[in-house]
Formats: structure tokens, C-alpha cells, sequence
């Protein structure tokens, strides 16, 4: 996602931006970005936002020599994949330093509201520094004249506009375009005609319809400002979930895997509800290294009755004070996330959108399926297993030494009502599966789920023919979409009072194994911090509570980009970038996005993260999310030491 890409790029090189005091324009910039602005980026002052984020460990890891030349090749590894698609102003973050008078912004717009354009705009009030911005317009030319574009000036209403039309690449669908034009204090950059007319038109004529509008930006950014009082961001953001989705898309050359538009389906499903998403961002805030503050814009569908339609009914996260970690959970646990969640309604909810995304009414078949089928488990889904669950599900992670991409290891907890009948049911269904293997560990009857080797393939015979359809095509189309199982090993058991999925057998053992009078999670002195820390922000009545050690969180992710295997990894975060970006041809890996060979040590880069923490609160018109990051304390974090398997010790 280039446009994403581009606020990380700023991020890492907030150093290069040093410059005068900014003197504020009058005019903010999203006066400035039309109505079909689907992402907004603002800072309001560069300046400020540097120096306070260099105060922070993370700015102070961004600076340290042992980062240095991984940050660079990091920031030229990102500009060269930004090059190479559809961002073609020509203009990097340091690239501003000293021209940024007030705010920058970054906009993703959708010219004229149509699903197949899209733009990037940058907006940069250089107030005092008109000189600089004439001498960056001048540097802009170039190096545009050096990459082969044709440049054309005109005057439109007394604004000298330059347009430059570049070279099309390889693989490239559209001709690439870059305008510039500077004007009341404005320096405007857009790759797209259409939509630097838009943002002229509203820095000429004040009256125009703009974003700061919008229905959904509005309530965002009042939600946010409330909860921030008098504390004013270092960053703005705003997103329109479905369009903006549609300009990477169209960014992208348009949408290229066939098969079920899952964004049509969820927008079909009822979940465009959700209008837009949008917060604050603070550094060096108090007591905390960062604090964010985000408000999910999704007022009710309905008047009376249901809050949303069809499967968006599923959106039901009700507040309340029971979200501590249960005390079988280890103190030692990399992250935790306890989320209220009105599961036995939300499974019924669901019937429209499976059906929907399988093109068919499958669902009570497949419930069907499971009861009666003679050659099936014979279970009953829905009075054996769903009409037990309770309204609270919990997922924590650790990981194993060494690092290898099999390393990280989740426990997903979902509250029963009768742990009898729902072990009945699970062990009836287990019984059926060739794949699952049964143990039993003290009290516990635990399933172990592995995938086998899939089966070697036959051609098919294949009928196609008048009146039968191209079975041969469909299935093509079909196999293209399948990246395999969601769960290629897990366990399963229920134990305090919970349905336990595990990703590795001996985690669940470790689980099921843990001794009475273990410290808990929430008596550790991070976790303790952070509760502290997210109480002072608005935290109380919530639906969802998070904690996270970063610096063991982000460990696995760490090593395997370093060792250059994230595509092979089975990590959740390892695996989601697999489905989301890998190729389409089966058995075929993702390309590695960030080369690791300059990364340091991780005890280098670990004592600069600290634990962090968010909540979010269920409201009438959405969510409200809140959360902060904060120093690591000198004299650690937790009573345990270095994550490492218990099992391994224990053998010693």
C-alpha cells in the first residue's frame, strides 16, 4: 500500500525536516481537499512534532548509529517501491526541510467519486518560505526533466499551473502525471489533473464544499477532540474505509484476483455503516512515549429494531469492567486481548454473508451437513456448541527460542456456559476427523489437529459441455482464490470454563499444566502501568482491553524479516500478509517486501520498546478507541525473565 507507506517514510525521516517556527496560515488544509478525499494525513506543525518525537524512545531509536544504515536503506527501499507505482510528485519528506511554514498534508482522493480513479495530494503551507518553495519547484524541474517528462504551464484564474506528463513504465496502465502550482502561501502537489483543479478550486473560492464537511470527518474529529481537552495532536488522521480501499485498488490497476469481491460483499452485508475512522496521535505526552485516540464513526442503520443490517449486526461489543486476565493465564504472555463480544447472536448474524460469499445459500446446509450427514460427525452445531457460548473471548501470545518461523504460539479463550456439553460436542466431532488425534492431560480430553499432505492429484474427467457449464473454468478460478487452510495445526479442549484453541499442543499442555499460585498477568508490573496509564486516558466501561510487551511482540516479526523468511512464516501477522499480497499462482511465495540485511542485533533495537495498551469503548455512533505507549522501565518489566520455552527449562 503505497499511499500507507508514504506517512512511514515521514516518520523515519522526521530528523530531515528541522526548520524555522511555522507561522500558521489561516486556512487548514482540509479546507483545501475535496468531498472525495478517502484518506487524510495532516501535521500540523513539523517542527514541534520532530522535536517531541525525538524525546521518545522510538525517536531515540530512530537516531541511534546502530540503526542508521537499516533507517536509510529502509527509506530508499520505500521511496524505490513508491517510484515504481502511482506516487509520481517527486517530492521526499526531507525534501521539505525548511520550506513547511504550518501544516503538511497528505490526501488519497477519488476524482469525481469514481471507483476507478485515484490521486495523491500534497499539501504544504509555506508561510515565510516562499523562496524555499520556488528553489524545491525549481529542484522538482529538474528532476523531472532528467526522468524524460514533458512539462506544459498554463494560467488557470492567475495561478501558474505546471503539469508534467512522464514516460509510461513497464507494467504501467496509465500515463503518470505530476502538477504543481504554488499559491497563497500553498505549495500543491498532485498526480492527477482532475483532482489538482479540485484543490485549486477550493484554495481559490473558500466556499466550496471540502472534507472538513463531511458528515463522517466531522464526527470523528469532534469525538476525538473532546477526549483530547486541551492536548493538541502532532498528527491528524482521517479514513473512508470503502473508498479508500477502492483508490488503492484502482492505484493498483484495478482489482486483479477473480472470484468473490469481498468488499462488495461486506458493503452488501450491511458493514458500510462504518462511515469513516479518524484520531489523534501525540509523542513525548506526560508520562507516555505516545498517545493515540481513534473514533469509529458508524451511526445506526435503523431508527427502531436492530442498530445495523444483516450481517453488520455482528457489531455488538458490549462495555463492562470484566476484562482483567484470568489467572491461568502466564504472567510471562507477550500480548493479551480480552474483547466482549455478543458471540451466540453474532454466529446467527453471520448466515447472510457466508452464504453471500459463497454465491449460495449454504449455511443451514452446512449446519445440515454436520447433524445428519451418516458419513459426517453427526453433531449438532447450534444446541451443542453455540447456544453455550458466553459474551467474552480472550487471545494472548508467546513465543519459542529459537526463533524459526513456526515460533509464535496463540491461545484463543471463548467463555461456555456448560463445559460438559460443549466438551461432548467437540469430542464427538474430533472422533469424526481422520486428522485429529486425541490425548488427555490430567482432567483434560485434548484434540490435536494436523494437517496431512494433501492427497496426490488426478486429472479429472472433465464433462463440460451444452447444458453443464464450464466446470473446467470454475474450478481453475476456484483453486487460483483456495491459500489453504486457516488452522494448519491447532489443539482443542475446554478447560476454566472456556472453549481452548491453541495453535501448538505444548502451549495448551503449559496452559492446562499451570500451577495454582503463579503470579498473574495483571499483578506484573507492566500491566499494571499501563492499566494505570489507560485509566488516566478515558479507560473504564470498555469492550476491549489490549496489552503488549513491544519489545517481545515484535521479536519473531523481527528475526524472520532479518533472516529474510517472513513469507514462510506461520505467524498470524506472517500468514495475513501471505493472503493478502501473495501471488496468485499456488504454491508459489510472497516476495519479501523489506530486506533484512542491515538490520542490527534485536538486544539493540528492544531496550527502546516499552509496553503499551489500548480500550475501546462501544458507543451510539460507533467506537471509541483509545490507547498510549509507554517507557520502557529501566528495571524491566515483568517479574520473569527472558521469554524462553518453559518446557526447555524444566528438562534442565
Amino acid at each position: 500500500m503505497p499511499r500507507s507507506a508514504c506517512l512511514l517514510i515521514a516518520l523515519l525521516t522526521l530528523p530531515l525536516l528541522a526548520g524555522t517556527s511555522p507561522c500558521q496560515a489561516a486556512r487548514p488544509c482540509d479546507t483545501l481537499m475535496p468531498p472525495t478525499t478517502k484518506g487524510f494525513v495532516s501535521i500540523p506543525d513539523a517542527t514541534r512534532l520532530r522535536q517531541d518525537f525525538e524525546k521518545t524512545q522510538v525517536g531515540q531509536l530512530v537516531n541511534d548509529p546502530a540503526m542508521k544504515a537499516f533507517i536509510e536503506d529502509l527509506i530508499q527501499q520505500l521511496e524505490s517501491k513508491l517510484g515504481r507505482t502511482d506516487s509520481r510528485l517527486g517530492i521526499r519528506p526531507q525534501d521539505l526541510k525548511g520550506v513547511h511554514g504550518g501544516e503538511v498534508a497528505l490526501g488519497t482522493i477519488q476524482p469525481g467519486g469514481d471507483a476507478k480513479q485515484h490521486a495523491l495530494a500534497l499539501i504544504v503551507d509555506v508561510t515565510g518560505h516562499a523562496e524555499q518553495a520556488n528553489k524545491l519547484l525549481a529542484d522538482i524541474a529538474k528532476k523531472m526533466k532528467d526522468k524524460g517528462a514533458q512539462a506544459s504551464t498554463r494560467t488557470v484564474n492567475g495561478v501558474s499551473v505546471t503539469t508534467y506528463v512522464l514516460p509510461r513504465q513497464r507494467g504501467e496502465t496509465e500515463t503518470p502525471k505530476a502538477v504543481y502550482y504554488l499559491h497563497d502561501s500553498f505549495l500543491v502537489g498532485v498526480d492527477h489533473e482532475g483532482a489538482a483543479q479540485e484543490i485549486l478550486t477550493r484554495l481559490l473560492d473558500a466556499k466550496q464544499k471540502s472534507l472538513k464537511d463531511d458528515a463522517a470527518y466531522q464526527a470523528t474529529m469532534a469525538r476525538v477532540r473532546t477526549a483530547a481537552g486541551d492536548s493538541q495532536p502532532h498528527l491528524r488522521w482521517f479514513v473512508e474505509p470503502f473508498g479508500y480501499v477502492e483508490t488503492l485498488r484502482a492505484a493498483a490497476g484495478g482489482r486483479k484476483k477473480r472470484g468473490t469481491d469481498l468488499l462488495k460483499v461486506l458493503a452488501n452485508q450491511g458493514f458500510s455503516a462504518i462511515q469513516g475512522a479518524g484520531g489523534f496521535v501525540e509523542f513525548a505526552s506526560g508520562e507516555n512515549e505516545v498517545v493515540h485516540r481513534t473514533f469509529v464513526y458508524a451511526p445506526p442503520a435503523n431508527k427502531t429494531g436492530e442498530k445495523y443490517n444483516l450481517a453488520a449486526r455482528m457489531l455488538k461489543f458490549p462495555n463492562s469492567k470484566e476484562l482483567a486476565p484470568p489467572a491461568w493465564i502466564p504472567h510471562q504472555t507477550t500480548n493479551y486481548l480480552s474483547l466482549n463480544w455478543q458471540m451466540k447472536e453474532a454466529f446467527e448474524y453471520a448466515k447472510s454473508l457466508v452464504d453471500e460469499v459463497a454465491g449460495a445459500p449454504v449455511f443451514e446446509d452446512i449446519l445440515d451437513s454436520l447433524k445428519n450427514d451418516p458419513n459426517g460427525p453427526r453433531v449438532d452445531l447450534r444446541q451443542g456448541l453455540v447456544r453455550h457460548l458466553g459474551e467474552r473471548a480472550v487471545f494472548f501470545t508467546d513465543y519459542r527460542l529459537p526463533i524459526t518461523t513456526t515460533s509464535e504460539r496463540w491461545l484463543v479463550a471463548l467463555t461456555v456456559k456448560d463445559s460438559t456439553a460443549v466438551q461432548a460436542t467437540i469430542d464427538k466431532a474430533m472422533a469424526a476427523d481422520p486428522d485429529a488425534k486425541k490425548r488427555v492431560i490430567g482432567n483434560h480430553t485434548v484434540w490435536e489437529i494436523i494437517e496431512q499432505e494433501a492427497p496426490v492429484e488426478v486429472e479429472e474427467l472433465n464433462i463440460a459441455s451444452p447444458g453443464f457449464g464450464e466446470f473446467g473454468n470454475e474450478q481453475e478460478e476456484e483453486e487460483e482464490e483456495d491459500r489453504g487452510p486457516l488452522l494448519s495445526h491447532a489443539a482443542f479442549t475446554v478447560g476454566f470454563g472456556q472453549l481452548l484453541v491453541a495453535s501448538h499442543m505444548d502451549y495448551l499442555e503449559e496452559i492446562l499444566n499451570r500451577g495454582a499460585g503463579q503470579q498473574a498477568l495483571d499483578n506484573t508490573k507492566d500491566f499494571v502501568m499501563i492499566n494505570h496509564a489507560l485509566t488516566k486516558i478515558g479507560a473504564g466501561q470498555d469492550a476491549v482491553r489490549y496489552f503488549s510487551r513491544m519489545d517481545k511482540e515484535f521479536y519473531p516479526t523481527y528475526e524472520l524479516i532479518r533472516q529474510g523468511k517472513m513469507p514462510e512464516s506461520e505467524t498470524l501477522l506472517g500468514d495475513a500478509l501471505n493472503r493478502l499480497f501473495g501471488p496468485e499462482e499456488k504454491g508459489v511465495l510472497r516476495e519479501q517486501q523489506i530486506r533484512g540485511d542491515k538490520m542490527p542485533d534485536y538486544d539493540k533495537v528492544r531496550v527502546y520498546l516499552g509496553p503499551s495498551g489500548v480500550f475501546v469503548q462501544s458507543e451510539d455512533n460507533g467506537w471509541f478507541v483509545g490507547g498510549c505507549v509507554l517507557k520502557k522501565p529501566a528495571d524491566g518489566m515483568e517479574a520473569a525473565g527472558p521469554m524462553v520455552s518453559r518446557r526447555v527449562n524444566e528438562r534442565r
